[in-house]
């Protein structure tokens, strides 16, 4: 018998008939306890389950919840499963864990379709790895193809609680979607619903850091306010990565942009060069920018900034548009270059 204690006392997790079943185990969790404390308590619940169905959905909840070293430990024991469905899903989240962690587009796509399941939960998997794989080159092309092939397949699926993951996937996915077009009603309006769906702490903070950004070209306190609800749950999370990236990367960004730099400091060079830039030190900023071993649409922006040239504005419009299919961030060159008169 194992013991998983939470405020309200001891769930006892039993071989018996009365064993929770993961719904029922989030449901007894969320009448006492913050999500960054259901995420960990859940981890423990998945980490002990001999169910096959939990062990399933351990996967997208922990894929969900960006917990992608507790997602290899997962895979691993549904690969070790002698149910099909769980062998098939942990090979698609594999491929899903690979793709975050780097391993060529290419090679992903070819390996997914050495699965040819045709039951709806994996069909599902599979459409989301290939959305996956398409917003890891910037093409959005297919997504709405693929989400309305999702949606049907839903309906055949009678496991609520995986239908309420993929509706999360959902929201999210049309978030970046819509944003990503310059859409900022619909995608707003995706962000917002997904922020009030639980079971996906981790990947709200993540949201509020989209949604700081949707509003640099409206307005400063609404994308404070979102800057402090992220960096309020990463810090309840105890998460320094996410920390870090706000207060030296998308703080300082939002900060400059807006043009309010006093006290404002980083150790990331392309935000520094910014913030300078902001300052009036072009030449400094300049020399900051040419030492950049890689060279991005954002850069190019700052180097347009930096030294009034036209052509660095060009540079980063097309790559914004033509490489990433960014409709949203291609408005940084397009405004500064009518802003300068140049």
């Amino acid at each position: 018998m194992v013991l998983i204690k939470t405020k309200i006392g001891t769930i006892r997790e039993c071989e018996s008939q009365i064993e929770l079943q993961l719904s029922q185990f989030l449901t007894l969790i969320s009448m006492d306890s913050g999500e960054v404390e259901q995420l960990e308590l859940a981890k423990q619940f998945l980490f002990k389950t001999d169910s096959d169905t939990d062990k399933r959905l351990g996967l997208e909840y922990l894929y969900l919840n960006q917990c992608y070293q507790e997602l290899q430990y997962v895979i691993d024991e549904n690969q070790k499963s002698d149910n099909t469905l769980n062998h098939e899903a942990a090979i698609l989240y594999q491929l899903m864990l690979d793709l975050h962690n780097g391993k060529q587009v290419h090679t992903i796509r070819t390996l997914s379709k050495a699965i040819t399941s045709r039951h709806p939960e994996i069909s599902c998997l599979r459409y989301f790895l290939y959305i996956e794989v398409d917003r890891k080159v910037y093409n959005y092309e297919k997504i709405g193809f693929y989400l309305n092939k999702i949606q049907k397949l839903l309906h055949q699926i009678d496991n609520p609680l995986f239908i309420s993951f993929c509706q999360i996937r959902i929201k999210v996915i049309l978030f970046h979607y819509y944003w990503k077009r310059n859409e900022l009603i619909l995608a707003r309006k995706n962000a917002y619903e997904a922020l009030q769906m639980p079971h996906h702490v981790r990947q709200k903070v993540h949201l509020h850091l989209n949604l700081a950004l949707s509003y640099i070209f409206e307005d400063f306190d609404s994308s404070i306010y979102h800057i402090e609800e992220a960096k309020y749950i990463a810090l309840q999370l105890g998460d320094q990565d996410i920390l870090e990236k706000i207060n030296m990367r998308t703080y300082p960004f939002i900060c400059a942009h807006f043009g309010k730099v006093e006290g404002i400091t980083t150790t990331d060079p392309i935000e520094t060069a910014h913030i300078e830039i902001v300052k009036g030190n072009h030449q400094m900023a300049e020399v900051i920018l040419d030492k950049q071993p890689v060279d991005t649409p954002f850069t190019q922006y700052y180097l347009g900034l930096a030294t009034r040239k036209q052509h660095f504005f060009i540079y980063s419009y097309q790559c914004f548009m033509e490489k990433r299919s960014d409709h949203f961030f291609a408005r940084l060159p397009l405004k500064a270059s009518d802003g300068l008169g140049i």
